[in-house]
């Protein structure tokens, strides 16, 4: 009886306040309001306001003088929403909502730039609430420091000149040890009665002896900490899939730094590998930046497949033919599935699909340049993709630069490092010659690399990394056709232009294709500024329909938005 009177009761208060009055938040001039229709008068002793009763705003905004109102998003399905929403919603967000869709619909005879750009950002402020990344929790907290031990590892996913990445995962509290005391495997490990999971979590645990100095364990990131951000990740997923899977599942992927000539010092690898740790840095929380979630020193395992993939990178003490010291670095990150070859070639997307993932390129780059960063090793293989989410994140930093403010790094000599994968490196990073005066501008270095990655995007051969093309002698005018909508094509071939100031900037490139992803062909700023509040609402309004990689490459966009950048980018667009 208590639990039916309580609901009685909350149902009462909710039509209650449902059923109050809203006063518009933008005010408009008399002659553009139509009349009322004379059968609803709620409330009339009130002055005029906003009902949140679908036949109300049905008489309040009737078309006058014959207006069309048919091209807009139908209100009442913003209405319905509002009407169902509002109650648990902050009353001033709700304010803003409710003027915002009545303002949106009383013509405009002319813009105002002061309130489009007060809009705007208010409209960026409320889609920030509706976020839909990764909360790390930062509380500087006292943990055990985490080993290599603590983790169980499973196959090896990929392995490179600088690296091996292993899927893993966490160990039960029950049958997690803090003894270091190990030995090199006896032939017992390698038994046909044991399977290859548990050689590998046999082989993980080596370790030395003793640590000759217990302080050399790096513990920017934690054990516990891991496990609270697992946690911290699942409750946050309730609508679709985990960042960080159940216990029990390989859901993280380590990645085992080769250490060749680093004397085995915490400190020491921390600086030299610090370009490998740059997502990990606090300030790092992009949708479309590899996950990591901690970095600490240990030695170095004899893993399985150690003799076959890197036997250069065993440490002399495990192998006489290995050249490797013994500690390195290991980085705990989020295992993804696939990479971009692998998930365009068995799920076959539609042409919206690959311009979702080109996007997600742009807007990590984007990102990055604005932090005074350049990747400079882009290629398919670091372009990792969640199979269930089709999420899309840039990964492998150990050629980044940071470089503030402007990107650009002297070039006296030839011993100044250009970068990582020689094929896709932009045409004047490649062509530049040491001098006094030299510099290698990295500014839009980047952007070029992803245009000839968008190829493969489509389904084609990378004209300049199979050797069809080479960057110091192609033709702007002759580049390959691409597969795509005519327009994305001619942006491209604008990106892949030789000479790097008349190629368009990664923030004008990345606003057009959100342009042409979320509206329709708009040739004056008053349609493009309806449309946009519209498709904000609806953003807004129907965002749990939405899957995560459109929320959050909306509220990208959305949120960075201003009427200079708007405009510029529909400019810029109808002229291609």
């Amino acid at each position: 009886m208590v639990f039916k009177g309580a609901a009685k009761l909350i149902v009462r208060l909710s039509r209650t306040l449902i059923s109050r009055p809203f006063k518009p938040i933008f005010n408009t001039y008399n002659n553009q309001l139509p009349a009322l229709n004379k059968q609803h008068q709620v409330y009339s002793k009130y002055p005029l306001r906003f009902y949140l009763f679908p036949s109300i705003y049905r008489s309040f905004l009737t078309p006058t003088n014959g207006q069309n109102l048919s091209n807009l998003m139908p209100f009442r399905i913003a209405l319905n929403e509002i009407k169902r929403r509002l109650f648990f919603t902050a009353p001033s967000s709700s304010r803003f909502a409710l003027g915002l869709l009545g303002y949106s619909l009383v013509p405009q005879s002319s813009i105002d730039r002061f309130r489009i750009d007060e809009t705007l950002t208010q409209i960026g402020n409320l889609l920030s609430k509706t976020s839909m990344m990764d909360q790390f929790n930062n509380e500087n907290e006292k943990h055990n420091r985490a080993v290599l031990d603590d983790y169980e590892l499973g196959r090896l996913l990929g392995c490179g000149c600088n690296a091996a990445v292993y899927e893993a995962r966490l160990r039960s509290s029950s049958s997690n040890t803090t003894s270091c005391n190990f030995t090199i495997p006896s032939e017992r490990y390698s038994s046909e009665s044991e399977s290859d999971i548990d050689i590998l979590s046999h082989q993980s645990s080596l370790c030395e002896d003793v640590y000759e100095n217990e302080e050399e364990r790096i513990n920017e990131l934690t054990l516990d900490e891991v496990r609270n951000r697992a946690s911290i990740d699942i409750t946050q997923s309730s609508s679709i899939d985990s960042d960080i899977l159940p216990a029990g599942e390989f859901n993280l992927a380590i990645k085992m730094l080769f250490n060749y000539g680093i004397q085995s010092n915490a400190e020491a690898l921390k600086k030299a590998m610090n370009k490998e740790l740059i997502p990990l840095r606090e300030y790092f929380s992009h949708p479309n930046i590899v996950r990591m979630y901690s970095c600490f020193v240990d030695s170095f395992p004899l893993l399985n497949e150690a003799h076959d993939y890197y036997p250069m990178a065993i440490p002399t003490r495990l192998s006489p033919d290995g050249y490797g010291r013994n500690k390195t670095l290991f980085i705990v990150m989020r295992k993804y599935d696939l990479t971009l070859n692998e998930y365009i070639h068995l799920n076959q997307p539609t042409d919206h699909e690959r311009l979702l993932l080109f996007t997600q390129l742009l807007e990590a780059l984007l990102y990055l340049n604005n932090q005074s960063i350049v990747h400079r090793d882009l290629k398919s293989d670091n372009l990792l993709i969640c199979q269930s989410t089709g999420e899309l994140v840039l990964a492998d930093f150990g050629c980044a630069l940071y470089q503030p403010p402007d990107l650009k790094l002297s070039y006296q000599t030839d011993e100044v490092c250009k970068g990582g994968n020689l094929a896709l490196m932009a045409p004047e990073i490649l062509t530049c010659q040491p001098g006094p005066k030299s510099y290698l501008d990295f500014n839009k270095s980047d952007l070029w690399a992803s245009g000839t990655l968008c190829y493969e995007f489509f389904s084609q051969s990378n004209p300049f990394f199979h050797g069809s093309l080479r960057q110091d002698n192609y033709d702007d005018k002759n580049l390959p056709a691409l597969s795509s909508p005519p327009i994305i094509e001619r942006l491209v071939h604008l990106i892949l232009q030789k000479n790097p100031e008349k190629r368009p900037s990664i923030s004008l490139v990345t606003d057009c294709i959100h342009l042409y992803l979320w509206f329709e062909s708009l040739k004056s700023k008053t349609e493009l500024y309806h449309a946009y509040i519209w498709t904000a609402l609806e953003t807004l309004f129907t965002k749990h329909t939405l899957t995560r990689v459109e929320l959050n490459l909306k509220k990208l966009f959305f949120q960075r938005q201003n009427s200079q950048t708007l405009y510029r980018a529909q400019t810029f667009l109808n002229q291609l």
